[in-house]
């Protein structure tokens, strides 16, 4: 019987590690490789996340959005990969900041060094309404393909603010605060009518350094004459055949029609691979060498733990969250620097000073630390980055800050 029940034993312990294993073979096979001839395809329509915060809701609702970290990665390491022949995306309505764009379009001109072809296609850039920023992302590219019925809504660019101060009056209501000094402007939607000389001056500042940046990047990818660029800016939009002819674009052409020449490009028989899967399968570009702690900063900055809102679609830099995270990588004996990813309109004073005494006490324990600044890093967001051996930003990237304000509205009249 001892025997019977051994032998029962030995069969179900086989069974189960039977299972494992074609368990563990199942889902490596579904991984899959990297073709030997494969074109990269990417999806820049398609609005991207600086990070995937370890929360349920965050997990749940940003399952298949990809970072812009992730972006850059798979387009880096295809740079490298002698499989990947070359790069088809699809562009036309980008719904990311200044210095977002700015760093997919320098990650397309590294792929494209590597002597890899890169071809952006659009049904339209913005349909009538302002497309500039997705034009600005697809001259990076080699060629740019219009559906002939899209257009290029390449118009200039227009920063408003709106002025709430009237219709506060006329519901009985006014709001008590202030501002240090004249260029902190957020107030100024509830304090005034309309735009102050200052406000105006500081907009157009932005505006006028974002305009230039757009001019510089088209006109050296596309060898368009900086002098005629603002002429053409006052053109737009154009359609189809209109910007075929200004030599916006390099052809008119459906999607069906750019893939035919886009794999007619690769030569042989090329396979097409989504970027994510190819990230999955590739690795990422920095898989050796000496650790890097990287540690997100995004959203507005709060007190306690990093959130994200699947209503608001926000996330908020926790300082309990980011403040742990800088500890943990100076704890860390592996860690030899620390690389903090900032994108944040700022927020709470407080907490933002508690994750700036870790940015010092990191330096102090012998750990450099290096800020990467995305679209924004203003008032805390800026706070928490200056402590850092190095801060880093692209052109584009709105930063530093200029005090403090706060307030609130008083309701006496409207309830009465």
């Amino acid at each position: 019987m001892k025997r019977i029940i051994v032998r029962i034993l030995a069969i179900l312990g086989a069974i189960s590690l039977l299972t494992i294993v074609l368990t563990v073979v199942l889902i490596s096979g579904r991984k899959g490789k990297v073709p030997t001839s494969t074109i990269l395809e990417a999806n820049f329509e398609q609005p991207l996340v600086e990070d995937i915060p370890e929360t349920p809701a965050a997990k749940f609702s940003l399952t298949d959005r990809l970072t812009v970290r992730d972006v850059v990665d798979a387009i880096d390491r295809a740079s490298v990969d002698d499989r990947v022949k070359g790069m088809v995306a699809r562009v036309g309505a980008v719904q990311m900041g200044m210095a977002q764009t700015q760093e997919l379009r320098e990650a397309v001109q590294r792929f494209r060094a590597h002597k890899k072809f890169a071809i952006a296609y659009a049904e339209t850039f913005g349909e009538f309404g302002p497309g500039n920023g997705a034009y600005y992302l697809a001259t990076s590219f080699d060629q740019i393909y219009l559906q002939p019925s899209g257009d290029i809504g390449l118009t200039g660019l227009m920063l408003e603010s709106p002025f709430v101060k009237g219709t506060l009056e006329k519901l009985g209501m006014r709001f008590h605060g202030d501002h240090r000094y004249e260029y902190k402007n957020a107030l100024n939607t509830f304090t005034e009518t309309k735009f102050t000389a200052p406000h105006k001056e500081a907009l157009e500042k932005v505006l006028n350094s974002w305009f230039g940046q757009l001019k510089e990047g088209i006109c050296t990818t596309r060898g368009i004459p900086p002098d005629q660029f603002q002429a053409l800016v006052d053109k737009g939009p154009y359609l189809g055949k209109e910007a075929l002819d200004a030599k916006l674009v390099d052809g008119l052409a459906y999607r069906d029609e750019v893939f035919d020449q886009v794999k007619k490009k690769a030569a042989g028989d090329a396979e097409f691979l989504y970027l994510r899967k190819y990230l999955d399968r590739a690795g990422r570009p920095h898989d050796h060498g000496r650790t890097v702690a990287l540690v997100y900063g995004a959203g507005g900055v709060s007190r306690g733990k990093s959130e994200y809102s699947p209503v608001s679609g926000s996330q908020t830099m926790g300082s309990d969250t980011v403040a742990g995270a800088i500890r943990a990588a100076v704890a860390d004996k592996d860690v030899k620097a620390i690389l903090f990813r900032v994108d944040s309109p700022g927020g709470s004073y407080v907490a933002s000073d508690t994750i700036w005494r870790e940015v010092v006490n990191a330096r102090k324990a012998g750990k450099p630390v290096i800020v990467s600044m995305g679209d924004l890093a203003g008032s805390g967001g800026y706070f928490v980055a200056m402590a850092a051996d190095k801060i880093v930003a692209q052109p584009g990237t709105i930063t530093a800050s200029i005090g403090v304000l706060g307030g609130k509205i008083l309701t006496n009249g409207f309830l009465g």
